[in-house]
């Protein structure tokens, strides 16, 4: 069996040799590229979804969020309550805030969005907006009558949704009129741009600034922890649950549906692309075979007349499908971690969930490459299976 897989590479790289090695260099060349194209869509997509989630977590709702349970409208005792899970090891941040929803106006324009309250000496342990401002100042702890705003509320910096912004900039007075019915004029003291919509449509003040405009102390619509690692946010919530917490504990995945949706759509669109992909491995790869084996039919026929096996003329022409995939393979490796891969990493692409790099893992890459090489054995079979299924005399004839 060695000598036929021996002789079965003799014959597949002799065919090879005296072929045309521009053509055979342009055939490789194809093969990298459609490989490059099967990591390439898959680990951007991956990307995008990571880029969406790392959002979630550190712009809006970090990895566990406490909230009160059905009957109650404020998580009550905040203080008490921050102490106990400070203590548990890995947390690394607490940020409780009240948030309510609020009619923002200035001179003849005015809409609706969200107002969270902070305390920013916390917020930062949790959340990584203050890093993202763009025009003034971020708020502190002591601040009243002073507002910070997404870049989706103040208008400009080159927002998506203008037409329904304020079109303020730091220092103009805004009024806010509260959902409990009280309206207060604030300054705006920063403008940020998280790099995500749903962030950049939202407006903070100060917790010490929200407990006057409720008349409440010590209480929270929401308790935002964030852990040391991502992904082990269960182990953290079963935590909380055997030290007595009653609130409801949530997972920062339960705020994710719009991330869960994009997940997977782009699950399914990688697929799709990729079985093209593969379809096109074979049917390029199917080609080159079955145009070799035609204008090699009476090479063929000589070599069976001499005595050489039908199974080791097949393993020649399979053995140069793979040799063909194999080397479009190591190509592409070199394309994808050589020059994809840093230029994404020094400029990503920019979408309205933030900024997304290529993402690529190890068993996608592997899964391609197996995938493409299984290609390659059945492209590189059935032409040459067809072309020894001829008679010597036909063959040789080349009828």
């Amino acid at each position: 069996m060695f000598n036929n897989v021996k002789l079965s590479m003799f014959l597949a790289s002799r065919s090879m040799m005296k072929g045309s090695k521009s053509t055979q260099l342009l055939i490789i060349f194809i093969m990298s590229l459609i490989f490059v194209n099967l990591v390439f869509i898959g680990s951007i997509f991956l990307g995008v979804t990571e880029a969406t989630n790392n959002q979630v977590i550190n712009s809006l709702y970090s990895n566990v969020v406490i909230e009160p349970t059905n009957d109650e409208k404020y998580i009550s005792d905040v203080y008490s309550l921050e102490q106990k899970i400070k203590g548990v090891p890995g947390v690394v941040g607490i940020s409780s805030q009240y948030v309510t929803g609020a009619t923002l106006s200035y001179k003849d324009k005015h809409g609706t969005w969200t107002v969270r309250s902070i305390n920013p000496d916390n917020e930062i342990k949790v959340t990584t907006n203050y890093k993202y401002l763009i025009a003034g100042k971020y708020l502190s702890r002591l601040d009243e009558n002073e507002i910070l705003l997404g870049k989706e509320i103040a208008g400009g910096y080159g927002g998506d949704l203008e037409y329904t912004s304020l079109g303020v900039k730091v220092g103009d007075n805004i009024d806010v009129l509260f959902n409990n019915g009280v309206k207060k004029s604030y300054r705006v003291k920063g403008i940020y741009d998280a790099n995500f919509i749903q962030t950049n449509t939202m407006a903070y003040i100060s917790q010490k600034e929200m407990e006057s405009v409720i008349g409440l102390e010590d209480k929270a619509s929401q308790i935002l922890v964030k852990t040391r690692d991502n992904g082990n946010e269960d182990r953290y919530i079963k935590q909380f649950l055997e030290m007595g917490i009653k609130e409801e504990i949530k997972p920062w995945t339960v705020y994710a549906g719009m991330v869960k949706n994009i997940t997977n759509s782009f699950n399914m669109i990688s697929m799709m692309i990729s079985a093209i992909g593969l379809f096109v491995a074979v049917i390029t790869i199917f080609i080159i075979v079955y145009t070799s084996t035609i204008s090699k039919r009476r090479q063929i026929g000589i070599l069976r007349a001499v005595g050489i096996e039908e199974s080791i003329i097949i393993q020649s022409y399979i053995f140069q499908a793979i040799f063909i995939v194999v080397s479009g393979i190591f190509i592409g490796l070199i394309i994808i971690f050589f020059a994809l891969k840093p230029w994404f990493i020094e400029h990503p692409l920019k979408f309205p969930i933030g900024l997304a790099s290529l993402m690529i893992l190890p068993e996608k890459v592997s899964m391609n490459a197996i995938s493409l090489i299984i290609a390659a054995l059945a492209a590189g079979f059935i032409p040459s299976w067809l072309a020894v299924r001829k008679t010597i005399i036909d063959a040789i004839w080349g009828e």
